[in-house]
């Protein structure tokens, strides 16, 4: 570990170095950038640059100096800071709520956007889920809370999260770098570098932004044989990030920008980050699973777009055009799964070369189009925004499980069967929307305006399933079909009580499409009739919806400080959620009744001293089922009780806290400390809850969660270099615990990366 730690502050130190070459060429203070000396951050959460003291949505936003000084490297880092959402990963899949939406089937509850891009994935049932950005050479990172279905339509039902990308300079040479290494205590060492330049190529006509980064996070958890006990692969889940990106802008005429882009990511894990905790022992931090073989994994996206603007006076056209490519590849060890679910018997494979992959496969291909007309004049008391939205989306997702034992020890072959299929199933979905939109704002009096707008969206579902092998008996060649129509309203009116402080109130709806369930193996049939589905599975099930009520305040405080709060209360119906067939390892999505939603969240930024900073966020969501759910005709038990608990930390809170001291220059040094905190679910959800027949009574709600993590630098010249410490109370709190699907298995967690100490050198020009 020496030797790594070693080469990886060499490798900073070579770009140091590199960097100070310019250093020299530059001015000693550099312009604060985005109005930070004021403490505002300019957002484009309503399709248009403004103040987040301005814009009347419940926003959270990290600036990139934020994102620097807090020491966000992805995305679970920004969702432990943003109040009333909750993110819940492993090495398949991924799934992210805000304010309570919260399903981890179907399409997606939230909008992810890299700059106006949509990117988000619908879950197939076949694992996967949404490619997050890396965080470097970011601008900012937005999070607007509750329906954003006007503007930025599906998939927004919940929430959006915006990735906004360092756009190219027309005027003057912009240069970022950073270099880092740390340790991770009970496993490996852990480095990064990147380097970012933005910058006129001819001055005021055309513009460069390029970047690269890379950074491996070592592992902490070991592979062992749970024949031998002995290690097979210390420190097995590192994880290596690779990014790229270049964009140009083209100024031919002082109105119109023409910006072509890409942007290229690539991650690859060498295992999971899942522990077994029959070996491991979480008090004295030993993580250990006994997979018989690694978990491994690769996602690579690559993004191609086109911006062009041009300015018609008082209106702006926009139009935007996109090309999503990802491929996300990854096994999984179904070896135990696999042999206790048909044995019945809850033991370790049964032979030491037992193993039983199951190998997946998820891609996107999206092409995505928008074209927008918006007001621009600061006098006018109407402001608008009209547009036209079309995408088509293609997803695929493989699923192949093979295992050549399996008829050794379910049949009493004499020899293992090489390629011996359990399962292959092969999935290729459609998701097409086209969308007319429009937004307008009218001020009634210099402090009251009103809002409204309305989406019009036309959206088709289709799907082919092909699936065979042992589980599925016959081979099934399955296709549907699912269109509808949703209309997406938003309604507000805003007070701006003194040119500091906005009250205001506003009511939307949101939406995500429905979808189609394929058929499912033959080893169901019994279990599907038990829970009121003697046909079958339901075949088609429909959009769900949220009606969002919001009341909310933001004010200024002069140069103290500022807060941003609001309450809300969501109302959510025909909620699409998964129904385990747990005999067979199948699950189908169904519309499951209705939940409400209600709480608050709060933001204060408090600035005492000119040189001590304190901020806090907090949120509170309070989100339940109303109904209780039956299955079919002759189900007997529910799916959901009526009060059962929608999944997901009803409280979150960060706590930050920075004091500036004179060293090399006035407020040349730093200290500051930021505390995640995340609540125990205190009430049942539907699939603990004994009154819904759950079976496996020794699963646990996710306990509280408390991240606490410190940094002490200095800024000399354009440079900061910075000692930091993350999870300093050295937590093994786990994440994410559960079986891999079946109630037999032993149990899985993800658990807090370990106490980590670090250095950072950052230059910024």
């Amino acid at each position: 570990m020496g030797r790594r730690i070693s080469s990886l502050i060499a490798t900073g130190t070579a770009l140091t170095t590199l960097l100070a070459g310019q250093a020299a060429m530059a001015q000693a203070d550099q312009a604060a950038t985005d109005n930070q000396a004021s403490g505002e951050i300019i957002v484009t959460a309503t399709r248009k640059s403004e103040s987040i003291n301005k814009v009347p949505i419940s926003v959270s936003a990290l600036s990139r100096e934020a994102l620097d000084s807090r020491g966000i490297r992805n995305f679970t880092d920004v969702i432990r800071q943003t109040p009333g959402v909750s993110f819940e990963k492993s090495n398949t899949t991924t799934n992210i709520a805000i304010r309570g939406v919260n399903s981890s089937v179907g399409a997606a509850t939230t909008g992810i956007y890299i700059d106006d891009v949509p990117i988000q994935i619908r879950q197939l049932g076949y694992g996967g889920g949404n490619a997050y950005p890396v965080v470097f050479d970011l601008d900012r990172v937005e999070v607007l809370r509750g329906p954003q279905g006007t503007l930025f339509g599906a998939g927004s039902e919940g929430g959006t999260v915006r990735f906004i990308t360092q756009q190219p300079s027309l005027d003057a040479m912009k240069v970022y770098g950073r270099a880092e290494a740390s340790a991770t205590e009970h496993g490996a060492a852990n480095g990064e570098g990147g380097v970012s330049i933005s910058a006129p190529i001819i001055k005021g006509k055309l513009g460069i932004a390029a970047s690269g980064y890379y950074r491996r996070d070592g592992g902490y958890v070991d592979r062992i044989s749970s024949f031998t006990n002995k290690v097979v692969q210390k420190n097995a889940n590192s994880t290596d990030s690779y990014v790229g990106r270049i964009a140009l802008t083209w100024q031919p005429v002082d109105n119109v920008k023409i910006t072509p882009a890409v942007y290229h990511q690539n991650i690859k894990a060498a295992d999971s980050g899942e522990s077994w905790e029959k070996y491991s022992d979480y008090d004295k931090h030993v993580f250990v699973n006994a997979n018989q073989l690694a978990e491994t994994s690769k996602d690579r996206f690559t993004l191609a777009s086109l911006n062009v603007s041009v300015g018609l006076g008082a209106v702006d056209v926009i139009a935007v055009g996109s090309y999503f490519d990802r491929k996300q590849a990854f096994v999984q060890d179904y070896t135990n799964f696999d042999q206790t679910l048909f044995t019945g018997v809850n033991a370790l494979p049964f032979f030491p070369e037992q193993k039983g992959p199951s190998d997946f496969l998820v891609a996107q291909k999206n092409w995505t189009g928008e074209l927008r007309l918006q007001s621009n004049s600061t006098s006018s008391p109407l402001t608008w925004v009209l547009g036209g939205f079309y995408s088509h989306a293609e997803q695929t997702s493989l699923q192949k499980v093979t295992d050549p034992y399996f008829p050794v020890y379910l049949f009493g072959a004499p020899a293992p069967v090489e390629g011996f299929s359990i399962y292959d199933q092969n999935a290729v979905s459609t998701d097409e929307q086209a969308a007319v939109f429009g937004q307008l704002s009218y001020k009634i009096t210099d402090k009251l305006s009103v809002l409204a707008g309305l989406r019009y969206s036309h959206t088709v579902f289709t799907i082919r399933s092909v699936a065979q092998g042992f589980v599925v008996g016959p081979l099934v060649d399955d296709r549907g079909r699912q269109s509808e129509n949703p209309i997406t309203p938003k309604f507000g009116i805003n007070f701006q009580a003194t040119p500091d402080t906005l009250v205001y109130a506003s009511a939307s709806r949101g939406f995500r499409v429905g979808g189609y369930n394929p058929q499912v193996g033959t080893f169901c049939g019994a279990e599907l009739a038990s829970i009121g589905y003697p046909n079958g599975r339901p075949t088609n099930f429909k959009s769900d919806s949220v009606w969002s009520y919001e009341l909310g305040v933001k004010s200024k405080f002069g140069g103290l400080g500022s807060v941003q709060a609001s309450v809300y209360q969501i109302d959510w119906k025909n909620i699409q959620q998964a129904v385990a067939l747990n005999s067979c390892g199948f699950q189908f999505t169904n519309n499951l009744g209705k939940a409400r939603s209600r709480g608050f969240d709060l933001q204060v930024e408090v600035r005492p001293t000119n040189r001590l900073t304190l901020q806090a966020e907090v949120g509170y969501v309070d989100a339940k089922f109303l109904d209780t759910v039956l299955g079919g005709p002759t189900a007997t038990a529910p799916f959901v009780s009526a009060g059962d608990a929608v999944l997901g930390a009803p409280w979150t809170a960060s706590i930050h806290g920075q004091y500036d001291f004179d060293v090399f220059r006035e407020k040349g040094g730093y200290i500051r400390t930021d505390f995640d905190y995340r609540s125990k679910q205190s009430a049942l959800p539907p699939y603990l809850n004994p009154a819904n027949g759950a079976i496996d009574t020794a699963l646990r709600v996710p306990p509280a969660v408390a991240f606490w993590s410190a940094r002490l630098g200095v800024k000399p010249g354009n440079f900061d270099v910075s000692l930091f410490v993350n999870n300093i109370l050295d937590k093994s709190t786990w994440t994410r615990r559960e079986r891999a699907s079946n109630p037999f298995e032993f149990f899985r967690r993800e658990t807090l990366r370990p106490r980590t100490f670090g250095v950072t050198a950052s230059y910024r020009y």
